[in-house]
């Protein structure tokens, strides 16, 4: 259920931000009340949708994370979003002079109000430690969908292809693989690596495949898993076959 939310968020994303009006619209909907919990928290008190012109920024802003949004750096939208909202409300509140607020701000330890730069600072720290939480979920998720195949991060270590030639032979066919769907389904249904039609379709000979049995499942799973695309910017995988 959880895997079946996060495509549809994710494909609602992409065709938003492709210029779909109703996806977009649907976002905003299915969103608008998480939208005001973060705006509220950001304020520090409760916010209404007809009273409060800090929400109507907030909307902004996550129309602006639904554009700027990039899964490749790891965070997740929702801790994307929170971090735009809580950047255009500080913004606002500076602009606007709204000096009540000033205590939202992070203080120093001599009880000043930090700069914008410090406070760009804290933001950024705050989107490494996200992004280090992101990543080892996913390595986690990684771990536990190797272990279905019989296959362990050391495996991998140990089976990883020295040679350049070698590894170059072995992406290509991972890419051959998670690119066509009979073979995926075989692949994960029987969780064994279908040799005798990668050897077909690829020309590379069975002894070869078969010696690369480990490495081809994990870089095909990579390939092929959205909750794993985080970890293809960790592979050796030419930019033009990872994206």
């Amino acid at each position: 259920m959880i895997k079946v939310q996060e495509k549809f968020l994710k494909d609602t994303l992409i065709s938003a931000k492709n210029g779909n009006s109703e996806a977009r619209e649907e976002l905003i909907r299915s969103h608008k009340q998480f939208i005001a919990k973060v705006s509220s928290k950001v304020c520090n008190r409760f916010l209404t949708w007809d009273n409060d012109d800090e929400l109507s920024i907030a909307l902004i802003a996550f129309n602006e994370a639904i554009d700027n949004y990039n899964p490749q750096e790891g965070s997740s939208f929702h801790s994307f979003v929170q971090m735009v909202i809580r950047r255009r409300l500080i913004d606002y509140f500076r602009k606007e002079g709204k000096h009540q607020h000033l205590s939202l701000f992070p203080m120093d330890p001599e009880g000043e109000e930090m700069s914008r730069y410090d406070l760009e600072v804290s933001q950024e720290q705050y989107q490494a430690n996200e992004n280090k939480v992101v990543l080892a979920e996913v390595v986690e998720n990684f771990v536990r969908m190797l272990s279905e195949y019989g296959v362990t991060l050391d495996d991998l270590v140990k089976v990883s292809p020295k040679h350049r030639d070698s590894r170059e032979t072995l992406i290509k066919v991972a890419s051959t693989l998670s690119h066509n769907v009979n073979l995926m389904a075989h692949l994960q249904k029987h969780k064994l690596l279908p040799v005798k039609e990668l050897e077909l379709l690829t020309g590379v000979k069975r002894k070869v495949l078969e010696k690369g049995r480990k490495y081809l499942i994990a870089l095909a799973l990579i390939l092929s898993e959205p909750d794993l695309y985080p970890l293809r910017s960790f592979t050796q995988i030419p930019a033009e076959i990872r994206e």
